[in-house]
């Protein structure tokens, strides 16, 4: 066993931070804490002579240990070698800040479906020092002050969340009721945004504008707010297309997309007018009757070029953090028939793209989201890329579909790779997604976001460090879509798939399976986001990890 101490005198950032940053390090059979959110700890004190003082001493000093696995066959000292270069590599950050943290209490509103897409968020707090409330409707699986996830968080307010006229003052409402002082309010709600930065405004906790957030939820607005528009145009139904196509000239394939809208919802590429008609019927209607009421459309062009999520960490505008993932292509990309959506089928970390392209893509998009009025948070970027140099295909030698060098219509230099900006979602990254990129990097946006919306400067700055020798594995954040219409039989389809080959579980860290025994699936010709499950695959070798994942999806059954 080896035991961890403090080179510094001062006060834990995280109190997780050894099994937040050790997580599956080979060698290491456990990672025990020793310490407390925001508890002091001092270093060792050394004799003149070098030795230090009595072991239980030195013990007692301790924030935590690591359980050597030495059953592996492997050499002691390797192992001893092997384990202090992991080290080295992943806690060589300021997880020790020199001044005292005063605890905080942090208002969430909306408190996420379940635990199996929210936990890792909610310990993130309880290791941060900061005491939930979450504000939800009557009856959520939080609300139960004896159920066996109230440990997740201090308090519980019952309040209507829909997004509607009243949204703002019924949140208000809610943190003013709450018997304890709170210190911010957030949401990672895409729709609930807007009306929890209005709140904040109000209360008077710390917040990006609330016209920032107006701005990144409306596409049309955030395409004007580009260089170049690319022709992107607004309507109002039909009748109002029909006009514009009169006297305006378009070359398809086109994206249709609501003004107002979230992921991939009523997204449509389209490769002729009756598509086209179709496509803006779906996009105005899809909000028409809503809480928001809007029945506008946004129409662009459909950009053929690799996507990219990235995301990004902010502080005073200046960029602490950015990591960039492959976005492999959606049915969209593959069929031009309009009942093909743009639901996300898989996300790669890190990205293959060549460096130029990265530099390119961190620059134009941190210079959208400073457009956009946003100087500190967590942003989860989509963008493509036109006249990339690579290109997503199926291999014919070896099969595995992956970013490789473009064929065929070659840009031979004389044009520039151009970054196109899908949307901006002032908030972290997706549940798996953000674990996915605290596996690789050991950044955790959901810490950052939450340090943030109390005013933790001093903490949000210190651990958004990665690990010394940059990502750590391969890593796929598959989505397995739903092939068919009805009513799922199959209790739980990926802990089947897990259970019928355990030999896949080392390299599935988390699982989320959404639709189980008795759920409806709406099949693939929904306009509705629809999937059955999300899985992280992990392997050290980029292709290895893809080849898993072909796997996954040839044997996974329901």
């Amino acid at each position: 066993m080896k035991f961890i101490l403090s080179r510094v005198d001062g006060y834990l950032a995280r109190s997780d931070f050894l099994e937040q940053r050790l997580d599956g390090v080979k060698h290491i059979a456990k990672v025990v804490a020793l310490s407390r959110p925001l508890q002091q700890v001092t270093t060792a004190q050394v004799q003149i002579d070098g030795t230090a003082h009595d072991l239980s001493t030195l013990l007692s000093m301790s924030v935590g240990a690591v359980l050597l696995d030495t059953g592996s066959g492997s050499d002691l000292h390797d192992t001893l070698q092997s384990v202090e270069e992991a080290l080295c590599n992943r806690i060589s950050y300021p997880w020790v800040v020199p001044t005292s943290i005063v605890p905080k209490r942090l208002a969430w509103v909306e408190g996420r479906k379940d635990a199996d897409t929210s936990r890792r968020m909610y310990e993130a707090a309880a290791a941060l020092g900061i005491s939930l409330v979450i504000i939800d409707k009557p009856g959520h699986w939080l609300q139960n002050d004896n159920g066996p996830y109230a440990h997740l968080r201090e308090g519980f307010v019952a309040a209507n969340i829909d997004v509607d006229e009243g949204f703002v003052d019924r949140i208000i409402t809610a943190v003013r009721s709450y018997d304890k002082p709170i210190d911010g309010l957030m949401t990672v709600s895409d729709s609930r945004m807007i009306g929890v930065a209005r709140a904040c405004e109000i209360l008077g906790y710390p917040t990006s504008p609330s016209s920032a957030y107006i701005l990144a939820g409306d596409k049309y607005q955030t395409r004007l707010m580009e260089p170049d528009t690319h022709g992107a145009f607004r309507v109002f139904g039909t009748d109002e297309l029909d006009k514009v196509l009169r006297s305006t000239e378009v070359s398809y394939p086109l994206i249709v997309k609501p003004c107002l809208g979230w992921g991939s919802q009523a997204v449509t590429k389209v490769s002729t007018e009756d598509e086209l008609f179709q496509a803006v019927e779906k996009a105005c209607d899809c909000h028409a009757l809503g809480p928001q009421k809007r029945s506008d459309a946004v129409i662009e062009p459909y950009i053929d070029g690799p996507e990219v999520d990235a995301n990004f960490v902010l502080l005073n505008g200046e960029v602490i953090f950015c990591e960039i993932s492959d976005d492999f292509p959606s049915p969209g990309d593959l069929d031009a028939q309009q009942s093909h959506n743009f639901v996300e089928t898989m996300v790669h970390i890190p990205s293959a793209l060549p460096p130029h392209e990265l530099k390119a893509i961190r620059n134009a998009l941190h210079q959208s989201i400073l457009r956009q009025g946003f100087l500190t948070g967590t942003f989860h970027c989509e963008a493509r890329l036109q006249y990339s140099s690579h290109e997503f295909r199926k291999d014919r030698e070896n099969g595995v579909e992956d970013l490789y060098p473009r064929q065929g219509k070659t840009n031979d230099g004389k044009k520039s790779v151009r970054v196109y900006l899908l949307e901006i979602n002032a908030r972290p990254a997706g549940y798996l997604e953000t674990v996915g990129v605290n596996l690789v990097y050991g950044v955790d946006y959901f810490a950052q976001q939450m340090l943030f919306a109390v005013n933790d400067e001093l903490r949000y700055r210190a651990l958004c460090h990665p690990f010394l020798n940059g990502p750590r594995y391969n890593l796929s954040v598959l989505v397995l879509q739903e092939d068919v219409a009805g009513i799922m039989k199959t209790e739980d389809a990926t802990a089947e798939l897990l259970h019928q080959y355990p030999e896949l579980e080392p390299h599935v860290p988390l699982y989320a399976t959404i639709k189980k025994k008795g759920d409806r699936l709406v099949g693939p010709k929904s306009s509705e986001v629809h999937f059955i499950a999300w899985m992280l695959v992990t392997a050290e070798k980029r292709r290895d990890c893809l080849r898993l994942v072909e796997r996954i999806r040839s044997d996974f059954r329901y």
